[in-house]
Order: structure tokens, then sequence, then C-alpha cells
């Protein structure tokens, strides 16, 4: 066993590695036996393409230049939909949709040139069901919901079926194709705040009078499905925690009582998180403490049986009669899209890899809780060190590097990630929080944040790292906390607010929240309204709580990574805290990619980044001395 300084261990994860070999794995559909997901590939400045598997080999059905991806929301989501080997998809070169016919190479367009965007898409029968998000009037885009034809020109763009509300979700068809369900809802709110479920009847002319299914104030409703018997299922957090709700005709009614959140929020149009398998049974993930479970619920007796071999994250569940396929994250190894009996096991399809890492140097997390300073219980997990033939000195203690994640509504994952086991094979602790605000815990939990972003979190993140080097599990005078997005803002407010942490990463961090509220697209305009205060009316407390007019207390050193094409947090936000440190008398590091947006997709990107990351800390936090 060798003993070396902790944070200058010999990796065996390069930057190039998480780009090189590793695509990502995303919206993974059935069609009878085939099976069908999108790849995300680095090497191709993060083109996304569509696969499909067959039962023995894989296909790739859109190569390049196709691009499977959409901006709705600017996160997009819902890229594609597949029925009887058709397949429909947004192709982000053009925002059009195309059809790809069985045993064709050559999609087809079947919308029109015009500054719309499509997502969300199902296929029943000649009809194309869509969100689209409609750019071509002033002021706000309108969101809406249409019926395009298969294979017409749809010269209008679709056919309206419902428009007036602020957003709207992906819909669901009955199986005899005369029912519509979708999910409506209104600014201020987000979908995870207040939203409505709609159900019409579909007819030549259009969708009849909705009526409202579910939903309404302080009620989260998502993921409208029906089953084969016209029952429509779906998922409200209604008692707190979001349930599966069933309507078989005698109205909706939860099928089971705990308290477990078995969704998550519908940032994007193509989240799956239940897949109903028959009249009474259905697939569904529930977030615990140490990951994710998996199993079957059974509506007449409200009893889950755990499937076998689920691993520790699920996502983009879905059904083909007796068979079920989904993501399947592994907390000692890399993603895998999976099918087999809904109850296991499951064979593997794809990985993000043609390999997995050595289990003797896999760090794997550990349940992290403790108390903030209001008292109340925040979790996480920590990583430990891990390099096989590896350890630190016995006199010191390692680096902690505090993750926060975005939103600031998600929710990290226990799942294996090889941009945490870079750093934990090289010496570092990883603690990642899923700060007051997080999805997972309830709403009472989820609603902690309401007027307090920017104050809760970042006390949540401060205590989790002191909690750790209290523990002795990580050296206090070595505390670096790094995220994205909300993220980054936890780090520019971490920075301004305290003296914990002697470095901070920020990638494409809010500095100016007035800034954001005044600047961001849509989907989020008035995110800020519920999590900070009314906007403009709390213009003094969103001043407050900007780290770009706090530079002056800035404590510790800044490292802060931008993209030139960021629609969410604009290349203005990094600018103007990079000027606001130099006024202050900081030195300043920023580096800014060009035709990078909400996330670096291009390899060069992601290895330079890391490449910058690790010097940095390397420098302010002296190790190796």
């Amino acid at each position: 066993m060798r003993t070396l300084p902790y944070g200058t261990w010999p990796s065996p994860i390069s930057p190039e590695d998480l780009t090189g070999g590793q695509v990502m794995l995303d919206e993974v559909r059935t069609d009878g036996e085939h099976t069908y997901w999108l790849e995300s590939r680095p090497r191709e400045g993060g083109r996304q393409t569509l696969v499909r598997h067959d039962g023995t080999t894989s296909t790739e059905l859109l190569p390049a230049p196709w691009n499977v991806r959409n901006r709705v929301h600017e996160y997009g989501g819902g890229a594609y939909a597949v029925a009887d080997g058709t397949v429909v998809f947004s192709h982000l070169g053009d925002d059009r949709v195309h059809r790809l016919d069985p045993g064709s190479t050559d999609p087809v367009a079947i919308t029109p040139e015009a500054n719309r965007r499509y997502a969300g898409f199902v296929l029943h029968g000649e009809h194309v069901f869509a969100v689209r998000e409609d750019h071509t009037g002033d002021g706000e885009p309108a969101n809406e919901l249409v019926r395009l034809d298969l294979h017409g020109d749809n010269a209008d763009g679709g056919l309206v079926l419902h428009t007036g509300s602020d957003f709207v979700s992906r819909p669901a068809v009955s199986p005899d194709g005369t029912d519509l369900a979708w999910v409506v809802w209104d600014h201020p709110d987000m979908p995870w705040d207040t939203t409505r479920l709609l159900r019409a009847r579909l007819t030549d002319e259009g969708a009849g009078e909705p009526h409202v299914v579910a939903g309404g104030d302080e009620v989260s409703v998502a993921q409208p499905t029906f089953g084969p018997d016209g029952a429509l299922w779906f998922v409200s957090d209604e008692s707190g925690w979001w349930l599966v709700h069933r309507d078989a005709g005698d109205g909706p009614h939860p099928v089971h009582a705990t308290e477990a959140d078995h969704a998550q929020p519908q940032w994007s149009l193509g989240m799956r998180d239940l897949a109903v398998l028959d009249a009474d049974r259905v697939l569904v993930r529930w977030f615990e403490e140490a990951g994710q479970g998996l199993g079957v619920l059974e509506a007449s007796s409200g009893v889950v049986v755990p499937s076998a071999g689920a691993g520790s994250f699920h996502d983009h569940l879905t059904a083909a009669g007796d068979e079920v396929a989904f993501k399947r994250g592994r907390t000692d190894g890399l993603p895998q899209v999976v099918r087999g009996p809904a109850g296991g096991p499951f064979r593997v399809l794809a990985s993000s890899a043609p390999t997995d890492p050595d289990p003797a140097s896999v760090s794997q997390p550990e349940p992290w809780s403790w108390t903030n300073s209001d008292g109340d219980a925040v979790h996480g997990f920590l990583n430990p060190p891990c390099l096989h033939g590896v350890t630190g000195p016995e006199d010191e203690r390692p680096p902690l590097l505090v993750l926060a994640h975005g939103g600031p509504t998600s929710r990290a994952e226990t799942s294996y990630l090889s941009s945490t086991q870079f750093w934990t094979t090289r010496g570092f602790a990883v603690l990642t929080v899923n700060y007051s605000g997080s999805t997972g815990y309830g709403r009472a939990y989820r609603n902690r944040l309401r007027g307090r972003w920017g104050v809760l979190d970042i006390d949540d993140c401060v205590t989790g790292a002191r909690s750790v080097a209290e523990a002795g599990r990580a050296d206090a005078t070595r505390l670096a906390v790094r995220g994205g997005s909300a993220g980054g803002y936890v780090v520019l407010r971490a920075m301004t607010t305290s003296d914990v942490f002697a470095a901070g990463t920020s990638l494409f961090g809010v500095a100016d929240l007035a800034a954001l509220a005044r600047d961001t697209h849509k989907f989020e305009s008035r995110y800020c309204d519920r999590l900070v205060a009314p906007w403009p009316e709390g213009e003094e407390v969103y001043r407050d709580r900007s780290p770009v007019h706090h530079a002056d207390r800035l404590h510790g050193e800044l490292l802060l990574l931008q993209g030139t094409d960021d629609r969410v947090v604009p290349l203005a936000q990094a600018e103007d805290m990079a000027a606001a440190m130099r006024a202050a008398g900081h030195d300043v590091v920023l580096a800014v990619y060009d035709g990078e947006g909400h996330g670096f997709r291009r390899p060069e990107t992601v290895v330079d980044a890391l490449e910058r990351e690790l010097a940095f800390y390397t420098r302010v936090l002296r190790l190796g001395t």
C-alpha cells in the first residue's frame, strides 16, 4: 500500500476519459420487441442520435448530421416517439418535426420552417400529439398542445387542441384514441408547485371542452398515462408526497399510501416516472435516502413488490407487454439501458462505456445527514477518497469538495458518476448535498426554500461541510465548493457570505438575481417569485442576495466557467461577477467557452474545464505540500 498526500493520487480517470469513451443515455422507449434510446456523444459535440436494439444488436437510426433534441422550455425532452416502427422526432438543426419510416434512412419533415419548437411527442394512428412552443409572435412564446398529421404537410404548424395556459405538458392519448389528458400550469407557478390535470374528448375537429381531473392550489400533478382499459394513471402530491393515483371512471384516488416521492420535478418533457403494465399494475420508482427503489405497484391491494437487480437509480420507465425497459444507474458502474420482466432480473442492452471501472477504486456513497442552523435535518451522501493500493498519511485528512446540484428544485443521486470518481480517485472526499428545496423528501422539504433561496441552501452546504470536518472525515482548512447553474449560485453566495470554503468553482452560476428575473427564458421567468420575492416589488431582496453586489466580502478564491450561448444563465452574469471582483481588488479567473450553452457538451470544453479546476484546487488548497 502506497502512502501519498491526499489530492495528489495517480487517478486512472483522466479528463479525456469523461468524454472520449462515454456516452449519455436518455429517453428509453419500447416498440414491441424493439428498444430505443438516445445517445449523446461528446466526441460529436454532444449530438444526440437515436439507437434501436432489436433484441440482439443495436443500430444507429439517425447518424450525423441529425440531432434529436429540442429547446422547448430550453431544457427540452420528449424529443421523439415511436410506434409500429415509425419514428417522429425534433431535429435541433431546424426545430422541425421529422418522420422516419420503417426501413428508411431518409427522414421527411412534416412541419414547415418557422420559429416554432416541438416536444413531448405521442404517436397514435395517423396523428402526432405534441407540445408546441410558438416564437413567431411578440413577447413570450405561446405554449400550446397541437395535433399533427403524420403524413401531412401541417402548413399551419398543427391543429391547436389547447391554448390559453402559460404552460402545457406532454399529453397522453387513450388506447382507443377517444380521450386526451394533459397537465397545465401558469405563472408564477412551476410544475412542482401548482398544476391541473385536464381531460377532454377527441374529435375530428380537435378536442372538446376539457374538465379538471385533479390538481389545484398547492397540488402538483404530473405524468398522465392511460392504461389498456382506459383508466387514467398519474402522480399527485396532494398528500405531501408524489404518489400514484388512478381514475377508472369512479373519480381519481391514490392507489397506495406511503411517505416517499414517486416522481421527480418535471424540468423536461421526456420524463417517465411510471409505466402501466396492465389494468391493475404499474411499474414505479421511489426515492430513498440511499438511492431509489423500483417495483411493481398493484392498484387493487396498494402493495409494491420490489424488482430484483434494479440498481440505485431508474429513469425513463417504459413497458412493452410483459417486459419493461429503463435507464439503470448503479453505485459501482456506469449507467445502462436494461430490459426484462417487470420484477427483474434485467438484461443489459447498452452501457455508457464499453467497460466498467475497477471496483477496488470505486468510492461507494454513504448516506450523510446533519442539522442546519435552523435545527432542521438536511440530507446528502459522502464519497470518501478511494484508489486501489493508495492511502493518505495517518496525520492528514483529505480535502473536501462540496457539490451543490442545480435546479434548485432538483436532486443528486447516489449512482456512479465519473465526474465524482474523478475527484475521489485523486484523494478528495466529496459531499453531495440535497439541500432544502430538493426533491425526494416530500413537499414540505421542497417548500423550505420558498422565500429563502440564497439563504437556506447556503446554510445547508456550509453546515454540511462543517459536519464532515467535525467528524474527522475532511481537513477543515481545505474545503471547496462547486456547482452549476443554481449550484453555481450556491458557490458564489457561500464564498461571499461565509469563510468556510477556501476555494469555489462556479459553472454558469447566477451572480445577479435581478438580471436573472429580467432576462431569463419564459419557463423560469417567474421562478424567483416564490424562491426569493415577487419581482419587481422585492427588488431590495434580490439585490441583497446577489453575489455580484458583495464581491468585497469574498473569502477565498473563485474560478468562473461559462459558455457564450447560455440562454438560461447568460454570459453577462459571469462577466459582471468578474468585473465586480476586479473592482474589489480580487484576482479573477474566468474561462469562457465559445458555442457552449447551459451545460458543457464539447469534449475540448470538458477537458479544459476539468484541467483548470484541478490545477486551481491544487494551488489554492496547497495539495501535496
